[in-house]
């Protein structure tokens, strides 16, 4: 019997808005990797938000992505 696959793994983050005020009051960003049944070329990454998110660079990014990748 083959064993069960991951098909998806979701995290949840969320922090105060930004002081512009051109995001919602809390900001929330799902990001999912997606794997497609049977293919080993790894996860598509999804980023998904309905209230803005807000970095000061593009490492606070990356280092979010890095934790999803850490719950594998």
């Amino acid at each position: 019997m083959d064993k069960p696959e991951i098909t998806k793994v979701e995290v949840h983050f969320s922090q105060v808005g930004n002081t512009l005020g051109s995001t919602s009051e809390y900001e929330e960003l799902d990001v999912r990797l997606e794997f497609q049944l049977g293919e080993e070329d790894g996860p598509f990454y999804v980023i998904k938000s309905e209230t803005g998110w807000s970095l000061d660079n593009i490492d606070d990014l990356k280092a979010l992505i890095s934790r999803v990748e850490k719950v594998l």
